[in-house]
């Protein structure tokens, strides 16, 4: 999944330099996930519209401009962007209408025959106000995210579900008083919307740092009433599972101390 990971490493530095303002901003009724990509001639994107909810928004009107750099087509509620294999560099703009609202994304077509190493395939911009604090992978599954993004609003804080590709399945307000998203209390999440999905919650990998040894890693375990069994004490990668988490320790195989930790976000 090593991709993976370059994509939300790209993501996280985009939607982290954008500082949060004092106070909360009304989100946009339609927004399209991913905001902006960068592809190749020849090569296709997927984008979605959402709702302030973060869910997709039904019966929406797609179109591009200009139209000689992509081809537009639908795929459900999605809209499917293939860039010309003939095109020339050139940024295209994509529109969402429905109801009354409308939003934009940006599509730059590159006319290389390969993007060079760093260029951002795509970016979600966070949500008005706000700030990405936390980039989290998620367990893969056929149907769920496969990235969490946590962010800090004037209002309290947000996650929000993507897909590999940029596209937004739903957000929720995990901490405050209500506001941005319903009217409803913030403890009273959709039930389909990750309501079992706790960031704040501690766990082994959170006290484990680079240079502990087996020891003291075993220790914290045992703080969250883990045990390290015999034969796993003997190997060089060890893995937690609690409840919301899992958490994988890479130990050096001469020094034995850790260096390598990884948390993965379990959603039911």
């Amino acid at each position: 999944m090593a991709w993976l990971e370059r994509l939300a490493l790209a993501i996280l530095i985009t939607v982290s330099t954008l500082s949060a303002s004092g106070s909360a901003q009304e989100i946009p009724a339609l927004s399209i996930s991913p905001g902006r990509v960068t592809m190749l001639p020849g090569e296709t994107r997927t984008f979605r519209a959402v709702g302030k909810d973060g869910k997709i928004r039904h019966n929406v009107r797609w179109s591009v401009s200009p139209g000689n750099a992509a081809k537009l087509s639908t795929n459900g509620d999605e809209a499917v962007v293939q860039a010309e294999a003939e095109a020339e560099s050139s940024t295209v703009t994509l529109t969402a209408s429905a109801d009354g609202d409308s939003a934009e994304a940006t599509v730059e077509i590159r006319s290389n025959h390969t993007l060079p190493a760093g260029t951002l395939l795509w970016t979600v911009a966070p949500l008005p106000g706000c700030k990405a604090k936390n980039m989290t992978q998620a367990v893969p599954s056929a149907t769920g995210p496969d990235l969490y993004v946590q962010e800090e609003c004037p209002q309290g804080a947000f996650v929000r579900a993507l897909t590999a590709d940029g596209r937004e399945l739903w957000r929720r307000q995990i901490t405050g008083a209500g506001g941005l998203l319903a009217s409803e209390p913030v403890t009273q999440p959709p039930p389909d919307t990750g309501q079992h999905l706790d960031l704040h919650r501690a766990s082994v990998c959170d006290g484990v740092s680079s240079g502990m040894t087996r020891d003291e890693v075993s220790k914290v375990a045992n703080g969250h009433n883990l045990n390290v069994e015999k034969k796993q004490w003997s190997s060089d990668s060890w893995e937690f599972e609690e409840e919301g988490s899992r958490c994988a320790i890479s130990f050096d195989g001469k020094s034995g101390v850790v260096v390598k930790k990884k948390k993965t976000i379990i959603i039911e």
